[in-house]
């Protein structure tokens, strides 16, 4: 008798502490966070009347997953006769004193420009040499939760430079797949990645007070209730993006820390997160499974000892 109530001892205990560990996954399943910096930006203007586009966008999205968190793709698309195009293009290429002349077109960290009908090795080509370029990637984090009553996400990005931040900058971008009708799509393609449906840019100052809260930015499209504050190691900003044609499964965060001079813009860190998935909802319907494993296993093994 004592053995058997032993036995089911175990059995409760182990449930006590099974049920409290699926409860906090659920509960963090709408938040989303990631860390890094060393990502190479790669802005490509495309457009959706552009036959050459046609030939190289079905390929991109594959090429950028295969190369992992080493690249981010950015597809910006003509803010005149194309239907995803907006002012976020005009001012991303404001740069770039050809930036609109020819589609497709590609920068890698605002430089290595490509134009025309490209390869892959093309492509390699480029992100190498501005992977060599780099020095001393910022560090840059990005925390995403998700607020199901206002349709909407609350972003907190903090950069932490390791350098002079003078005339230093923070990009946000929200992007996401969109999927036009046939009948506007003139060269065949409906599905386009990366699109950005939100981008703010918004200046680092180095003689900015910790107590200061700053909400003015260079550019802002999509997002609301920005403010900036400077701390100890860097600086974080809090905006919000209210989802309304977007799918949250289909949404990227990119956030990068780009510097400024003559005109020049050029990357020192750059990172993104993909909600679709990195939510912890992935991790549950893992997790669960082995728990039940473990705890039939775990009964099999007492009850035999019991006997």
């Amino acid at each position: 008798m004592r053995e058997k109530s032993r036995f089911y001892i175990a059995i409760f205990l182990l449930f006590m502490i099974f049920i409290p560990t699926i409860s906090i996954a659920e509960e963090d399943n709408d938040n989303w966070f990631i860390e890094g910096g060393n990502s190479v930006i790669m802005e490509q203007y495309t457009a959706t009347w552009c036959d050459v586009c046609a030939k190289v966008d079905p390929w991109i999205s594959n090429f950028v997953d295969d190369r992992g968190s080493r690249i981010i793709r950015i597809a910006l698309h003509d803010p005149v006769s194309d239907p995803l195009g907006d002012s976020i293009t005009t001012e991303r290429l404001s740069n770039y004193d050809d930036g609109l002349n020819l589609a497709p077109s590609f920068w890698f960290d605002s430089g290595n420009e490509i134009k025309g009908l490209v390869a892959p090795v093309d492509l390699d080509r480029a992100l190498l040499n501005s992977e060599g370029l780099r020095d001393k990637d910022t560090m840059i984090s990005i925390s995403v939760s998700e607020e199901i009553t206002t349709n909407s996400l609350k972003l907190i990005i903090n950069f932490r430079p390791n350098s002079n931040i003078n005339n230093s900058q923070g990009s946000i971008f929200l992007l996401s797949d969109m999927t036009i009708n046939q009948s506007l799509a003139t060269n065949g393609i409906t599905l386009h990645e990366d699109v950005p449906r939100g981008y703010l840019n918004i200046d680092f100052h180095e003689n900015q007070s910790a107590d200061i809260v700053l909400s003015d930015s260079n550019f802002n499209s999509g997002f609301s209730n920005v403010s900036m504050v400077k701390n100890s190691d860097g600086y974080t900003i809090n905006l919000n993006y209210l989802l309304v044609n977007e799918d949250i499964n289909d949404v990227s965060i990119v956030a990068a820390h780009e510097y400024i001079i003559d005109g020049e813009r050029s990357t020192l860190g750059a990172v993104a997160i993909s909600l679709g998935e990195s939510s912890n909802n992935n991790g549950i319907s893992i997790f669960v499974p082995i728990l039940i494993i473990i705890l039939i296993s775990t009964m099999i093994l007492l009850k035999d000892q019991s006997l």
